[in-house]
């Protein structure tokens, strides 16, 4: 099971999976030092589980695909046969399974990306291009006004001479025509969820990282990758793989925002990295045409820190001292000079009066009279403050919220110049009291009123009080206006403050989130884990139990070895008895021979010449009786020796033994006398020429003994076989022939020696008996022998007899099964050896017969042609039926099958059922068209339906899934669907007609083996499940690797070819024996 990332990572490889294969297809496996090679190739998978973890399937995908193509190069280097164990630890074989499954997922996901990126992209495209209409559009509408600047229809990216025309903005997005912009302005744009923007930081790597803006459209330029001279194309390859894909898009975006340390306006310097990007990006690239011009943020990240530090990653970075900028001078403050405003005070203090009306106003009218209050003591803390001082200050800060610049030389001068009127000291009012200032003041008043009685006017005095009014009203709206911006400002304040504790609180719930993330992906890898302890658990108590087994079974061999011994050793002592006891009779007979006289002797000798004579008479003249009695010896010989292959039968041994002896002992009350000179000579030297003989055992014993002692009846259980080594990609044969195998009818046909009188060896297509010779030979060998198979002699015949299989490449299991099963079939097809021809039936008409009788009259004539224990084991009958539809005219034809390909349908993520598919293989197809029938009633193409129909149905039902579909000329699909499929009492009979076809039911079916593809048609491994009998244990057969499986649903989800025998395992072991 693959592992969930928190986050699938932005895909920045490739566009397609086509184009992702390229990267790992050029691999070179060095000659030397492949263990070194080998800990690479560990270190590839671990870095890929790690990539697939961390949400990157690109390079996750890419990883395990060298991984598995480097474990196959390994698998062919020279020194990998010489210690396979400890290769295959090194490179962790057994994960390959996991891996495939692993790149199925990956690969299925990342086609799935692929697509979505491509629609993504062709929106995009298709939402620009109505946009450009629009904005072309709405121009069309407009005067034009840019007939001044005549050049910039010739203009590309804001360059001359190009000969295109700029790149046309997005509908409604005003462009700035400006080449920079303020921080504040920066911030409203980012404001405005309207645009969109994307802010290049050409700082350096580490300073990004460290600290950056907080966008999700900010990415870093690093400063090292922007030499002079670089162009986009170039650039958009340079940057780093997590700023790639939204570099790409900047043609998409409303506003591109340059960033450095402390840029006030783009530099003149053309080395300056970010004149450098800009020109990459607006001068230097012809494939990516921005909307608008590229902006320099005045006073770069570090004004942006000192404004909105709750909008950056980090407030608080290294900021790095420009490179050559001078020191700072040492200013004391002894050289700064300050304002002595006590002194103004005490000569610009009015009355109490007028001190009031300066506090409030800045300035008031005197009285009519012109009469003057005493002046009281001043106290000097409460100064009065300087009228244009905060109306000033305030007014720049209204600037500086509102986001306009700010011109000193013109704002202050206009300022101060609006709030300090310049007034007439003389025509202010005189101030009393001990300033020092009152004779003067007098003076200049009588001496004004002298002037004024002698010009008769008196238009000063009239003059200063409206001008003074004035002044106090200009200074009342200024003063209103401070507040109103002072309140703008403090609600604005509180505003972004609000909003900073928003975005506080949103990376707090963010940074929760994703401790809560790790905390759940953390408990759910000590569940892995604890899951791969409990099963390594299971697994090493399973190895202990067969390693017990193993032990048992060794100890019992041993034993059954020492019984055998001390068998044979009484044996050999019985014999020796036996003889020593025919000696001492011999002996006798001999001593009573000499004490018989001479004539009784003479007589008694032509009686035994006469016997001896009548005994070869017949002997000559009836042949069969002398054969049946020597046949019994030998027949009780064959028998012991067969049997001592595994235990004797003492008794019935030594009681045999004694009843020969006492056959051969003569009768010395009926014979009197006898001469052992005329004996036959078969008596007493036969038994043991003709016992060594049949020590001597040839290979059809062997095999039949070894048959006999696999049989239920020997109560010896068939647990698993042999595995078979990997000759290069041969995975394919391998699986195949471990199916082929477990199939106990045809492996006992072969081992028992029966094949031998089917070989027809004047076929023209089959191989004259060596392919079935050299089938039987391997079986044998996966029978008898503990150890791994090498089939090197099997592979040579199929690829002499296949040109396909005479090289190492990879093949398909389903076509090699096919190809083997048809030479086994004409090596031992017996119709072509019977002496007497098939009798050809009569002439029928088609449409006088009915369905059934076609059938049977299509399968005689076929297992005429056709009859082997291929045939009779794997064989069924299909009929396809043509319906006309308009005059219904029907028409069948026949076709025998070994092996039924089944479509599987488009089902959900669940998968689908065998039972679907068979459904979907026999329903009703309709015909029209170019496919339509060529009708024999009607003379003329017309619709039709077409019906597949199951006639009779085989021994052993082998089903194939059709997984892989050609989707192009030179492209095929491998369908991943989980076909799920019964194991036991399977009926098929639903699916057969019996009724229509009169044919009987076959008995339900079991499986007993079946074949799994992992990967693809062009890199992908076969794996073979099997079992002995219904009931048995199932084992997985991987190459040479066998092991014992309990059957679990992920075991059956590859499945490619199944294997069903009807045919009790029983019933198979008595036929074959």
């Amino acid at each position: 099971e693959m592992p969930v990332a928190t986050k699938l990572k932005s895909l920045y490889m490739a566009t397609s999976i086509e184009e992702l294969d390229k990267k790992y297809s050029k691999i070179e496996l060095p000659s030397q030092n492949i263990a070194m090679v080998c800990k690479s190739t560990k270190a590839i998978l671990q870095k890929a589980d790690l990539d697939r973890d961390l949400g990157d399937e690109e390079r996750a995908y890419v990883l395990y695909m060298r991984y598995f193509t480097m474990v196959q190069l390994i698998r062919k280097h020279r020194d990998y046969k010489k210690d396979k164990t400890k290769y295959d630890d090194t490179l962790m074989i057994k994960h390959c399974p996991r891996v495939m499954e692993t790149l199925e997922k990956l690969k299925e996901s990342l086609i799935k990306r692929y697509a979505l990126l491509k629609e993504v992209k062709a929106a995009e495209a298709k939402e620009q291009k109505a946009a450009e209409e629009a904005y072309a559009e709405q121009q069309g509408k407009r005067t034009p006004v840019a007939k001044d600047r005549p050049d910039e229809s010739s203009k590309t990216n804001g360059e001359p001479g190009t000969g295109t025309s700029s790149p046309v903005p997005a509908a409604g997005v005003i462009r700035p025509a400006k080449t920079c912009i303020s921080s504040f302005e920066l911030y409203d744009l980012l404001l405005d969820n309207t645009l969109n923007l994307l802010i290049l930081d050409c700082r350096e790597r580490d300073d990004f990282f460290e600290s950056h803006l907080k966008h999700s459209h900010c990415i870093n330029i690093p400063e090292e990758i922007l030499s002079p001279g670089i162009t986009g194309e170039q650039l958009s390859v340079a940057v780093p793989d997590e700023s790639r894909s939204l570099f790409g898009r900047r043609d998409l975006v409303d506003f591109v925002i340059l960033i450095d340390w402390r840029s006030r306006d783009v530099p003149s310097v053309p080395t300056v990295p970010l004149r450098v990007l800009k020109d990459a990006i607006w001068k230097w690239c012809t494939s990516k045409h921005l909307r608008s011009e590229p902006m320099v943020l005045i006073g770069g990240y570090e004004d942006w820190l000192l404004r909105y530090p709750m909008h950056t990653t980090y407030p608080h970075p290294r900021i790095p001292t420009p490179p050559g900028s001078p020191r700072p001078p040492d200013l004391g403050l002894a050289i700064i000079d300050f304002p002595d405003l006590d002194r103004d005070f005490e000569q610009k203090a009015p009355s109490s009066q007028q001190n009031s009306a300066v506090g409030n106003h800045g300035l008031a009218s005197g009285s009519g009279n012109g009469s003057w209050q005493p002046t009281p003591s001043v106290d000097r803390t409460k100064k009065p403050s300087i009228p244009n001082g905060p109306t000033v200050a305030n007014d720049i800060a209204s600037r500086v919220v509102n986001g306009t610049s700010i011109d000193w030389r013109d704002s202050s001068a206009d300022t101060l110049k609006t709030n300090i009127p310049q007034v007439d000291r003389a025509l202010k009012p005189g101030l009393g009291g001990p300033f020092g200032r009152d004779v003067d003041v007098g003076d200049a008043r009588s001496a004004s009123q002298r002037d004024g009685r002698r010009n008769s006017s008196s238009s000063g005095d009239d003059e200063a009080p409206s001008r003074a009014s004035a002044l106090g009203q200009e200074l009342l709206d200024l003063t209103k206006d401070q507040l109103a911006s002072e309140q703008k400002f403090e609600l604005l304040r509180e505003r972004r403050a609000r909003e900073a504790e928003e975005g506080i609180r949103e990376v707090l719930q963010e940074q929760e989130e994703a401790l809560r993330e790790r905390i759940r992906l953390t408990e759910k890898a000590m569940r892995d884990k604890e899951q791969e302890v409990n099963d390594l658990t299971r697994s090493n108590a399973l190895f202990q139990q067969q390693l017990q087994e193993k032990d048992r079974e060794l100890e019992r061999i041993i034993r059954l070895q020492e019984e055998q011994k001390k068998a044979e050793k009484e044996l050999k002592r019985m014999r020796e008895e036996r003889k020593h006891k025919e000696q001492k009779e011999k002996e006798e007979a001999e001593r009573r021979k000499g004490a018989v006289a001479p004539d009784k002797a003479s007589a008694r000798t032509r009686k035994q010449v006469s016997t001896a004579g009548d005994v070869s008479q017949d002997r000559g003249g009836q042949g069969e009786n002398s054969a049946s009695k020597h046949s019994s010896p030998t027949a009780w010989k064959s028998s012991g020796l067969s049997r001592s292959r595994s235990f004797p039968n003492l008794s019935t041994a030594v009681e045999e033994e004694e009843q020969r002896v006492a056959e051969r002992q003569p009768d010395t009350s009926a014979i009197p006398g006898f001469d052992r000179t005329l004996k036959p000579s078969q008596s007493v030297e036969t038994p043991s020429p003709s016992l060594s003989r049949q020590s001597r055992v040839r290979p059809n014993d062997l095999s039949n003994s070894r048959v006999r002692s696999i049989s239920p009846s020997s109560g010896r259980e068939i647990k698993r076989l042999a595995g078979l080594k990997n000759l290069g990609n041969t995975c394919y044969m391998n699986a195949t022939l471990q199916c082929l195998a477990n199939t106990v009818p045809l492996a006992l046909h072969f081992l028992s020696g029966k094949y031998h009188a089917d070989i027809n060896r004047e076929s023209r297509r089959g191989t004259g008996g060596e392919a079935a010779n050299e089938f039987k030979n391997l079986v044998a060998q996966m029978y008898y022998n503990d150890k791994s198979v090498a089939p090197k002699s099997f592979k040579s015949l199929m690829g002499r007899l296949f040109n396909v299989y005479a090289g190492y490449e990879q093949q398909d299991a389903h076509e090699f099964l096919l190809n083997l099963i048809d030479k086994l079939h004409e090596d031992l097809n017996k119709a072509n050896q019977r002496r007497v021809p098939p009798v050809s039936l009569p002439p029928a008409d088609e449409a006088s017969l009915s369905l059934s009788a076609r059938i049977n009259r299509f399968w005689n004539q076929h297992t005429d042609r056709h009859l082997s224990v291929i045939s009779d084991l794997f064989e069924g009958l299909l009929a396809s039926t043509l319906t006309c539809l308009s005059c219904h005219k029907s028409s069948s034809s026949f076709e025998a099958f070994s092996c039924l390909s089944l479509p599987i349908p488009h089902g959900g993520a669940s998968g689908c059922y065998l039972q679907d598919c068979l459904k979907l293989f026999l329903e009703t197809e309709k015909m029209s068209g170019e496919a339509a029938w060529d009708c024999p009633s009607c003379k003329q193409k017309r619709k039709a339906e077409k019906r597949m129909i199951i006639a009779r149905l085989p021994k052993i039902l082998i089903v194939q899934f059709n997984r892989f579909r050609c989707e192009a000329a030179w492209q095929s699909k491998k369908l991943q669907t989980y076909v799920h499929f019964p194991v036991n009492n399977f009926d098929m009979n639903q699916y057969v007609d019996h009724a229509r076809l009169e044919t009987q039911k076959r008995p339900p079916y079991n499986l007993y083996a079946f074949l799994n593809h992992y990967g693809t048609l062009a890199t992908g491994h076969y794996i073979a499940y099997c079992r002995a009998g219904i009931g048995s244990s199932w084992f997985m057969y991987d190459d040479a690797s066998v092991t014992e499986v309990v059957l679990s649903e992920s075991d059956k989800k590859n499945a490619y070819i199944l294997f069903y025998t009807s045919v009790d395992i029983k019933h198979q072991f008595t036929c074959a024996c």
